[in-house]
């Protein structure tokens, strides 16, 4: 058969068609990227101009106290271990632990019949000393009689002698004139005697007086010794432990009782010793027990160490614990407390949060947002706190107390970035 001819008008629109198809096919995969696949240019650079997402929080203008925390167990001022001064048998005990017992109570006796017997020996050689004593003043008193008797005698014999002298030789026997003479002599021989026997009872008695001396210091002696097998409290407080139950024989090198002096409490801690200048300054400490929930009680510093230890460089001093505070009287050594020591008193200051702060080398900088600027601000910290720091430049190149800080997005930033605020 014979083979027709295509019309030259047909074969152009047929190669119309194809080209519009292409045309089609090619500008399909373009846009099909720009729906979801890679970013076009024009999207790139509308990304590039938003401003980074932060959150914030403003700062704190409140009121503050320079603080110290720690921690630290109570103690007794007083705490002793009695002993005994003699030894012996324990006979008595006459209390036991956890008993309150005042000054000079008796806590337990020794077997005392010796010490008892040795007192009374020195009692009755004393009473016996001092009869004779008396006896020798009595004595005393007589040689005096005497001294006065020969005196008289003696003034007699002197003037008896002196008439004789005075009459005329041939008037008086040589022999009466002796007897005078010789009257006179002896009359001052005895008065010599008296004078001596006189002297004689003084020294006896001077060496009584001084027995007696001896045996009353003797007696105090014996009466100490009895009264050490009285085991007594040197101060009052409470019977911490008893060593002793009774019957047993001890030496004065045996423990009987703890006492500790309840009443008195204080505390001792140890601090680094950069915190010595803020401490000087301090008088006020409060702190807190769990053994006794929800009270809060205070103390007052009562000495620092003038030494820092060189091993950890670090100080003590102790705090003695208040007795006006409601239920101090529940408050026993041995409690673990947790300290607070008021070095500043109370103030105002410009509290920064911590989460807010980058740290540059050896400067602080936080980041402020004004009019959704951040600009970035050098920090001069003052006191810190566990989440704050204290911002000491309030001027103009500083902080203010109706500032806003970065604390999340601000890695990164540059000074007076423009920022968008995360919603809270």
């Amino acid at each position: 058969m014979p083979i027709e001819a295509t019309p030259p008008a047909a074969v152009a629109r047929t190669t119309a068609t194809f080209l519009l198809l292409a045309l089609a096919a090619g500008c399909s995969p373009s846009s099909a990227d720009s729906e979801g696949g890679q970013p076009t240019a024009a999207d790139t650079a509308s990304s590039a101009a938003a401003p980074p997402l932060v959150r914030v929080e403003p700062v704190e203008l409140r009121e503050v106290r320079r603080l110290i925390e720690t921690t630290g167990y109570l103690e007794s001022e007083h705490r002793v271990t009695i002993l005994p001064e003699v030894g012996g048998r324990v006979v008595e005990v006459l209390i036991d632990e956890g008993d309150r017992v005042e000054k000079g109570q008796v806590l337990a006796k020794l077997d005392d019949r010796e010490a008892r017997s040795a007192l009374r020996q020195a009692e009755v050689q004393l009473a016996d000393r001092k009869v004779r004593l008396e006896l020798m003043e009595v004595e005393k008193s007589s040689t005096v009689r005497r001294i006065e008797q020969a005196r008289i005698e003696r003034d007699k014999a002197k003037a008896q002698h002196q008439r004789n002298q005075e009459i005329d030789s041939g008037l008086i026997a040589a022999k009466e004139l002796e007897d005078g003479l010789f009257a006179l002599q002896t009359a001052e021989e005895a008065l010599q005697v008296a004078q001596l026997d006189a002297k004689k009872a003084e020294l006896e008695i001077s060496a009584a007086a001084n027995a007696i001396d001896e045996l009353e210091a003797r007696v105090d002696s014996e009466n100490l010794r009895v009264a050490q097998h009285e085991i007594r409290a040197p101060f009052e407080g409470v019977i911490e432990e008893r060593m002793i139950r009774g019957g047993e024989t001890i030496s004065a090198a045996t423990e009987l009782f703890a006492i500790i002096d309840d009443e008195n409490l204080v505390c001792y801690l140890r601090r680094p010793q950069r915190e010595l200048a803020m401490i000087r300054t301090a008088r006020e400490v409060a702190f807190t027990t769990d053994a006794v929930p929800g009270r809060r009680f205070h103390a007052t510093i009562d000495v620092i160490s003038p030494v820092i230890n060189a091993e950890t460089g670090s100080f003590r001093l102790r705090v003695r614990v208040s007795k006006e505070d409601d239920d101090a009287e529940l408050l026993r050594p041995g409690m673990f407390v947790r300290a607070e020591i008021v070095t500043e008193e109370q103030r105002e200051a410009l509290m920064v949060p911590k989460a807010a702060i980058l740290n540059e080398g050896t400067r602080a900088v936080v980041f402020a947002v004004r009019d959704g600027v951040a600009t970035r601000v050098v920090l001069k910290p003052g006191l810190e706190e566990r989440d704050h720091v204290e911002n000491l430049d309030r001027g103009e190149s500083g902080l203010g107390p109706d500032d806003v800080v970065v604390v999340s997005g601000q890695a990164g930033l540059r000074d007076n970035t423009a920022v968008e605020i995360a919603p809270e």
